[in-house]
Formats: structure tokens, C-alpha cells, sequence
């Protein structure tokens, strides 16, 4: 089915995005973050009957059980300083809305519980209402992003995780680092590699580290062994209702071993191997099952270490070594799966 003829089936086509700080995007913001990709792949379809609508979390309300937000509908450009304009703004219930994407970025605290409680009232494709009910597609689904944190979702598969420990206590992680020799503590609430640290066992400070992650024992971290394959590259997968679409390898610069590209990271065009697509498989059914349509997993070496379901990035990386538009394919799935329900 040709886009056209997909958003004609809807009629007016809705397209809602819930993303914090757009607005104020830098150039480097409008050159990297897959929210704004995915925002200017939904533009390029038939303009005449799509409507771009931004948000921001902040402004979902409940009134007698209906959620609503004012949205500003906008227009965008790859243009620095001259990336977004806003059209018109209105409030819109959500339930009104064909396709919301949600993309607030972590952590995960009070306000972001709020937010992603707020949007799983909003009847939504995989909810359980009524097949003939018209219902939302929400990327992704908020009952599976409540269920899958970023970090301990991976739990769910041992066989393909590096050893892990999550606890409070500091000697237990004493004990798991004995053993391990080397490891990495990190928050389970956090983003973007923030509140990660290397472990060693000889390291003078290691007891400083473990009570300033624990907060002297009140607070849950996770720890787990150290892969020294990291310092080759993390790999970061993205995946569209479980199936992998496209790759990076994210190279810690010197003296990092943490991965991430807000970390300085390098970024390089990798293929996936035999153990990837093990591990995308094996992944897949779970997935799709809790709604986490639109995911981004990181491998390093042969372990899966996290699967990122809140707001993913690495689109614009991949297409710029690719050629391939991954928002595009998302976008053009999304609608898909709207116009099916």
C-alpha cells in the first residue's frame, strides 16, 4: 500500500510526537537525534493530509479519565536556528490521535512514571480493548515501556547477558568483584552512560564507587562483569517490531570505556554478525509482545548488555553510512500498523 493510500484510509493523518527540549535544538541536535528524524520522514508524506503535532510531557492532563495535551502542529527543516516552526497550536485528547511516538528521554523518576501512566490510559493498539474499538498506536506501547526497564529487562535473558548481580549491598558487590576480577557498576534509572563505573578489584577507591552508586546501601544498582571487548566497540542495534533494521559501532575514545556518543564516542558502519541476529531472534517475541515496537539493543563483544525501549537514537548515524532512511521505514510501518487496526 502506497503511503498516500494509507493516510487516505485514515483520512486525516495525526502524527504526534511527545519529545522535550525540540524547540531548542542545537545544529548537532538536528544532525544526530532520531526524534527529529523521524519527525521530518513523517513530513515528507503527502503533506495535505498529515498533521505533525510536539509536545512535551508536561503537558498531558486527565479530565474525568480522557487525557488531552495542547500540541503545537509544526513544520521542520535541517536548518540550524530554523529547524521548527510552529503552525497553529491546539488541544487535542489523545485518543484522537492516530500515531503518538513516545520519546521522553530517561531518567526514569516521578515525573516520568507520571507521564508514561498518563499515556497508558489512552486506548492503545495491544491494550486489550475491543478490536473494533479505534485505537492509538503508541511507539511504543506505555504498559510495555512501565514493564521493561532499560537495564533489567535484559534479565529476561541469561543465557545471552554478560554475569550479573543487582543489589543494594556493598558486599555483595565486593564479593561479585573478588570473583569477576573487573566490573561495571551502573544506576538502573539513568541515561546515556551517566552514573556508570569501571570496577576493579585492586582499585583503591572501589568501596567510595559502590557507596556513592548505592547510596550507602539504600539504592538498587546493577554490576556486571566487565567485557573488555568494549574497548573494540559497543554495538547498537536497531530493531522494528523485534526485526533488526540497521547498525552502529560506537568506539569509546581514549581513556573512556563507555560507549555512548554524548560520552565522545567515535561512530563507525558495522554489519551483524551470527550472534547478533541470535540475539535479535531470541529477543523478538518478547518484544512484541509487550508493544516495544520501535527498540535499540547494545552488544558488546558476544553479550547483549542493555535493550533501550524509551527513545532510541542512531537513526541519522546509520543513514548517513547507509543511505537507507531507518525513520522512514518506521514511519511507513507505523502507519501501516495504525491503518490495520
Amino acid at each position: 500500500m502506497s503511503d498516500i493510500k494509507k493516510v487516505n484510509k485514515l483520512n486525516e493523518l495525526k502524527v504526534a510526537f511527545i519529545a522535550d527540549g525540540v524547540k531548542n535544538f542545537s545544529k548537532s541536535d538536528i544532525f544526530h537525534d532520531s526524534s527529529f528524524a523521524l519527525m521530518l520522514a513523517a513530513q515528507e508524506l503527502d503533506k495535505k493530509n498529515v498533521k505533525i503535532l510536539l509536545t512535551e510531557s508536561n503537558n498531558l492532563k486527565i479530565i474525568n479519565n480522557k487525557v488531552f495535551a495542547k500540541f503545537d502542529e509544526v513544520s521542520l527543516k535541517k536548518e540550524e536556528s530554523n529547524h521548527l516552526q510552529v503552525k497553529s497550536t491546539n488541544e487535542y485528547a489523545l485518543d484522537t490521535l492516530d500515531i503518538i511516538f513516545a520519546r521522553k528521554d530517561p531518567p526514569i523518576n516521578e515525573s516520568y512514571l507520571s507521564y508514561i501512566l498518563m499515556l497508558s490510559l489512552v486506548p492503545h493498539i495491544g491494550n486489550g480493548s475491543p478490536e473494533n474499538d479505534f485505537k492509538t498506536l503508541i511507539v511504543n506501547n506505555p504498559l510495555g515501556i512501565l514493564k521493561a526497564n532499560e537495564k533489567l529487562y535484559a534479565l529476561n535473558f541469561p543465557a545471552l547477558i554478560p554475569h550479573t548481580l543487582v543489589t543494594s549491598r556493598k558486599n555483595e558487590i565486593l564479593d561479585f568483584l573478588n570473583e569477576h576480577k573487573e566490573a561495571v557498576i551502573k544506576p538502573l534509572y539513568d541515561k546515556g552512560g551517566g552514573g556508570v563505573f569501571y570496577l576493579s578489584k585492586n582499585m583503591n577507591n572501589v568501596q567510595s564507587i559502590i557507596e556513592i552508586s548505592t547510596q550507602d546501601g539504600t539504592k538498587v544498582a546493577m554490576v556486571q562483569k566487565y567485557i573488555p571487548e568494549v574497548i573494540k566497540g559497543d554495538k547498537r542495534i536497531i530493531l522494528l517490531n523485534g526485526n533488526p533494521i540497521g547498525a552502529i559501532l560506537r568506539i569509546p575514545k581514549v581513556g573512556e570505556f563507555r560507549a555512548n556518543m554524548n560520552r565522545g564516542a567515535s561512530v563507525e558502519h558495522c554489519e551483524l554478525n551470527k550472534r547478533d541476529l541470535e540475539i535479535c531472534e531470541t529477543i523478538k517475541p518478547h518484544l512484541q509482545k509487550d508493544g516495544l515496537y520501535f527498540t535499540g539493543i547494545d552488544v558488546i563483544g558476544n553479550y547483549l548488555t542493555e535493550i533501550n525501549v524509551t527513545s532510541p537514537t542512531g537513526l541519522q548515524e546509520i543513514e548517513r553510512f547507509t543511505g537507507r532512511s531507518l525513520a522512514k521505514e518506521i514511519i511507513d510501518w507505523a502507519i501501516e500498523t495504525a491503518c490495520d487496526h
